[in-house]
């Protein structure tokens, strides 16, 4: 049980399972590994995210910390959730394919 929320982190989100034998979290198991990938998608996530003032944090290596820069923030369990709160959070859907997306990440 994660001390902070109070809540089990037993089953992972399919993009935190790197292979079917480590769908589970065991402390210490293959943490260190865990948690540079989870590093890796926090920060190709922030190259899309932050076109639209948005930053997303990785957090304790069970949840991620969305924020905008008028101070609001959101928990997410996992990257499941993180076009629809970004989505609540400016007000508007997200267009991957949106020109001037595309043009800044180029």
């Amino acid at each position: 049980m994660c001390i902070l929320c109070g809540e089990f982190v037993e089953q992972l989100h399919w993009t935190d399972i790197e292979s079917k034998q480590f769908d589970t979290v065991v402390a210490g198991q293959h943490q260190r590994d865990r948690k540079r990938s989870r590093d890796l998608r926090t920060k190709i996530c922030n190259e899309i995210l932050h076109f639209y003032s948005i930053n997303l944090k990785e957090w304790n290596n069970s949840k991620f910390l969305m924020t905008n820069n008028k101070g609001k923030m959101e928990v997410l369990q996992d990257l499941g959730q993180i076009w629809q709160k970004s989505e609540e959070m400016i007000g508007k859907p997200i267009d991957p394919l949106d020109p001037l997306l595309l043009e800044r990440l180029k």
